[in-house]
């Protein structure tokens, strides 16, 4: 664990660098810091800290940047609740509606949740597919940079994925197919997320990339007809400094597209209602993606699930007591009040 100065440190850089988006230097720390430092000992501390993995320095200044282990460390152990009253207001009034459903009430939140903390909004509900069956999954490559999976359901239905080869090895993506083909042929659709829960130990053995695996295909399994997905806000999401070329507005909207929220936070620890998933967690290539967000059941016996998706300097207290609360609010209104 870091010390109490560290902490402190760490703490001020992280939050600095969320609001401006640009590399922190020593002297704005110490004028941000709760307690007196020299500078001397804030760029001894700093570099301890890089070399500890929680820092990285920018390439075009001598200031520093979180990195994932800061961000995950942050997250974990020192960000606290921030003021999210003015956002409440707006979308608690949209709950009060009367007669609107659950549809148009997710809708309204999500347009003000994107255009509040400048992140991409994914809504997705999933409803049960009673005894559907999953009976084949077979690999057939296209070209040596492609690949698709199809995953044969016991109605007769086909799900389809196309899998870039320079996301993952066609050994691999053959590896991965061959295990999921032993452990969860014939299983409800219903039980896929559970069943390749319990496979992770034997997939990170032998497959290099698991998560990107289990992220996609996953992913693409329990996107049947009963799931219905929804994104607002990317262009919101675009205005940040870290998608400012083509490349990497590319690699965000096709993360978007093609994974599931389910699976974003199904292989994350659960210690509350919130999860966050930070750069590699997500499964993405990208390191400077990260997704926050809450799963909440629905009528019927479903489930769904809302995410803010950015870069990694989202506001994370603020976020996710904000999506927490969200969650709260639906249950009221749809499962208690019986709507």
């Amino acid at each position: 664990m870091l010390t109490k100065r560290q902490n402190l440190i760490l703490k001020s850089i992280i939050e600095e660098y969320i609001k401006t988006a640009l590399p922190v230097g020593s002297k704005r720390i110490q004028e941000v810091l709760t307690m007196e430092v020299s500078s001397a000992t804030i760029r001894n501390e700093s570099a301890f800290l890089e070399e500890q993995g929680f820092l990285e320095k920018a390439h075009t200044s001598s200031g520093k940047v979180p990195s994932t282990k800061g961000y995950r460390y942050y997250v974990d152990n020192l960000m606290e609740s921030n003021n999210i009253e003015d956002i409440k207001v707006q979308i608690n009034e949209i709950f009060k509606k009367r007669g609107a459903t659950i549809d148009e009430i997710l809708e309204k939140t999500s347009s003000i949740l994107s255009e509040m903390t400048k992140l991409a909004t994914v809504v997705a509900t999933s409803e049960i597919n009673g005894e559907l069956l999953l009976s084949k999954i077979e690999l057939i490559p296209i070209s040596s940079k492609s690949a698709v999976v199809i995953f044969v359901l016991s109605n007769g239905a086909i799900e389809n994925k196309n899998i870039s080869l320079d996301s993952i090895s066609l050994e691999e993506l053959r590896l991965s197919i061959d295990l999921f083909n032993e452990r969860l042929i014939n299983s409800k659709i219903s039980e896929i997320e559970t069943k390749s829960q319990a496979m992770i130990p034997v997939l990170r053995q032998q497959v290099k990339k698991y998560e990107f695996v289990l992220q996609t295909l996953i992913g693409a399994l329990i996107h049947t007809d009963s799931n219905k997905s929804r994104t607002s806000g990317v262009k919101y999401l675009l205005e940040n400094p870290e998608f400012n070329d083509a490349k990497k507005i590319k690699d965000i909207i096709q993360f978007i597209e093609n994974a599931s929220p389910f699976v974003w936070f199904n292989y994350q620890s659960k210690t509350n209602k919130t999860t966050v998933a930070i750069g590699l967690e997500t499964g993405n290539q990208n390191d400077d993606i990260a997704v926050i967000g809450t799963n909440f059941p629905t009528k019927g016996g479903g489930k769904g699930a809302l995410a803010l998706v950015g870069p990694k300097r989202i506001e994370y207290d603020k976020v996710s007591k904000l999506l927490e609360w969200i969650s709260n609010k639906i249950e009221e209104k749809f499962l208690l009040e019986g709507e």
